[in-house]
């Protein structure tokens, strides 16, 4: 409530409406010049007594409309405020003395809208008994100015929520008292609340910086300071929960009207999800380029409308192209001038149709670096097309491949030399072992002979001698056949034709009938597939395979031999480094016979290797180098597991498919 002074226009007017010294109608026009609505209220009777006619100017009523009122104040209210002027009212009739009692509210205009009023009323007269008989309201048009706060209090919600959206606040900085102002996303981005810190120094917002960057942000400011240059800066600062947040930092300086510096206005936004993911762009981008230098490879996207191409790295590094020469304009012309001429026929022929058939472009060829150096290159690029099937661009890379071709030269032209020393070493071994059988043939003939003509001629030693060197005959033909079975398996060019394991195995059976009878060897045999291979040799593979089983039985005990078979799955596969898209079986051979230690596994697939002595077990040591020989001519393998007095299982890997 407000004191009554004698300087407050509604005051004076009070007192000029009570005296009743004046002429009225002379005080009603008086009140008509004021630029505000005056009216008088009834309190007893609780209706409009009086009021201007500023109604008119203010909120285009007539008199005549007023009156239809029935003097009723409540017709002028917006009906929200209704009830707030109803019970501002009832605050009026305890104002005590000439006090006055102000609120606002909203009155209506005659075009249907409303405007707001700031109304101040006290008690004109009393009855005898000291209440309120007569009130004076004196209301002031506030439209603008509210409709201007309302403004400022949008423009103030809109600037926090921009700030809240673009992760970003701003701040004032005094150069003078070193004091900062924040705005709310300004706290927001450090953590803090208004309430907390209502009071911030520049001191307390270096405090979240690290050392260095605080070092970086101070000489930028007092380089501002000097030049009146804005201020720019990317740093790190820490909030006050202890995590950290990139900001972006802009001032602009503000100057007095001596051009001195006097504040700096500025904004911090927070740019850590820009400046995590150029962190990883950065990384992604050197992982690449070392990528590139390692794999020795480019990426290329080629415009094919415009004709352009554009390169990364790799690429450049693979072309030798340095400074200037990176600028050139790469297009086809460009890039077929460096493709070297006897290769060009085949270099155009894979893109004409790969671009009539929109498919893959792949080529190997080689290129002219812009140093003169030769290189081979491997390209391989896929079209992209529109929604309407037109190839826009083609995405690939190309590869230096001059180390490889170079390696795969000498690998060539190493296992064609190996391909010739190992023929002729076998055509060595096939003539040396056909041509040692004649004079191999007389020492026996001629041994017979000895022993039967002239027999009783000698004595026993003389006899021993001979029995002694026909042994030996024997087992030199023993040796040269097996040679030559050895020869034969890699010289002999057969065809490679279905074959039913089960019939190969009983072939081979067939064969030891008599040795399995003797051994009463039982020999059990699972179902077998079928594969494509040479049936002569693979009866032989068995053959030396079984006929081992037997040999190498222990004493005393009946040879147990079963054959098994399993197709080999993609772990199996990579295991033995088989192609992974060809089908494989797998033939176990097991015996309970005398085993072998583990550590010879390798050694017993060697010719002319043996474990024990020709007394013990006869043979030539070549039989399985011969079974080696073919499972490698099978494009197969064979390998095996054994134990000392525990038996063996010989595992040969065949495909199914030659």
């Amino acid at each position: 409530m407000d004191n009554g002074k004698d300087g407050n226009p509604l005051q004076q007017l009070r007192s000029l409406l009570a005296s009743g010294e004046s002429n009225e109608d002379l005080l009603l026009q008086f009140t008509d010049l004021f630029p505000a609505l005056i009216y008088v209220y009834d309190a007893e009777k609780k209706k409009l007594r009086y009021i201007n006619k500023r109604i008119t100017d203010l909120l285009g009523y007539e008199w005549e409309d007023v009156s239809k009122w029935n003097n009723d104040l409540s017709e002028l209210v917006f009906s929200e405020d209704r009830p707030l002027v109803e019970a501002e009212l009832k605050k009026y009739y305890g104002l005590e003395g000439h006090s006055s009692h102000s609120y606002n509210c909203r009155l209506l205009h005659k075009g249907g809208d409303f405007r707001y009023f700031k109304t101040v009323g006290t008690v004109l007269r009393r009855t005898e008994g000291g209440s309120a008989e007569s009130m004076l309201f004196l209301a002031q048009d506030i439209t603008e100015q509210v409709k201007g706060e309302q403004e400022k209090l949008a423009a103030y919600a809109l600037m926090d929520e921009t700030e809240k959206m673009l992760r970003m606040g701003m701040w004032n900085l005094d150069l003078n008292s070193d004091k900062m102002e924040w705005s709310d996303g300004m706290y927001d981005l450090m953590g803090y609340t208004r309430e907390e810190m209502p009071v911030v120094t520049h001191s307390f917002y270096l405090g979240h910086l690290l050392e260095n960057e605080r070092e970086l942000v101070k000489e930028k400011l007092e380089e501002s300071f000097e030049t009146g240059n804005e201020l720019r800066a990317d740093y790190s600062i820490l909030r006050k929960d202890g995590s950290r947040l990139f900001v972006n930092s802009l001032g602009k300086p503000v100057r007095d009207e001596s051009g001195k510096v006097i504040s700096v206005n500025g904004i911090n936004r927070d740019i850590s999800s820009q400046y995590l993911q150029n962190l990883e762009y950065k990384a992604n981008k050197d992982m690449l380029k070392q990528t590139e230098q390692m794999l020795r490879y480019g990426v290329f996207i080629w415009d094919l409308q415009a004709d352009i191409a554009q390169w990364t790295e790799g690429l450049f590094n693979i072309f030798e192209m340095e400074g200037v020469t990176r600028q050139a304009i790469i297009n086809t012309s460009w890039y077929q001038s460096h493709v070297l001429e006897e290769d060009l026929p085949r270099f155009r022929e894979a893109l004409d149709k790969a671009m009539t058939d929109h498919g893959t472009w792949e080529c190997d060829y080689s290129i002219i670096t812009a140093k003169g150096n030769l290189k081979s290159v491997h390209s391989i690029g896929n079209i992209i097309k529109t929604s309407h099937g037109e190839p826009v661009r083609m995405v690939g890379i190309t590869r230096d491949i001059t180390s490889f071709k170079k390696t795969e030269n000498e690998l060539n032209r190493n296992l064609r030399e190996l391909n010739r020393s190992n023929m002729e070493l076998e055509e060595f071994a096939y003539a040396a072992s056909h041509d040692m059988q004649e004079p191999l043939r007389k020492i026996t003939t001629f041994g017979s002979r000895l022993k039967n003509k002239y027999s009783s001629l000698l004595n026993e030693e003389g006899r021993m001698y001979i029995d002694r060197m026909q042994i030996a005959s024997e087992n030199m033909r023993t040796l040269i056949d097996n040679l030559l079975e050895l020869s034969r398996v890699s010289r002999t060019i057969q065809i490679f034709m279905p074959v039913q394991l089960d019939k190969i195995v009983q072939d081979s059976l067939s064969d030891m009938e008599i040795t399995i009878d003797e051994t009463k060897a039982e020999i059990i045999i699972h179902p077998l597939p079928a594969i494509e291979g040479i049936p002569s040799q693979l009866r032989q593979m068995f053959t030396n395979l079984i006929s081992n089983a037997l040999k190498f039985r222990k004493p005393e005990i009946r040879p147990f031999i079963e054959i098994s078979s399993m197709r080999l799955g993609k772990k199996a596969k990579e295991e033995h480094y088989l192609l992974p898209d060809r089908n494989y079986i797998q033939i176990d051979i097991a015996d309970n016979g005398i085993g072998f230690d583990q550590e010879y596994e390798n050694r017993i697939f060697q010719i002319f290797q043996r474990l024990h002595g020709k007394s013990e077990y006869a043979g030539s040591g070549i039989g399985l180098a011969i079974c080696k020989r073919i499972a490698e001519r099978h494009q197969g393998l064979i390998s095996a597991k054994g134990e000392e007095g525990k038996g063996a299982i010989f595992s040969i890997i065949l495909p199914e498919n030659q």
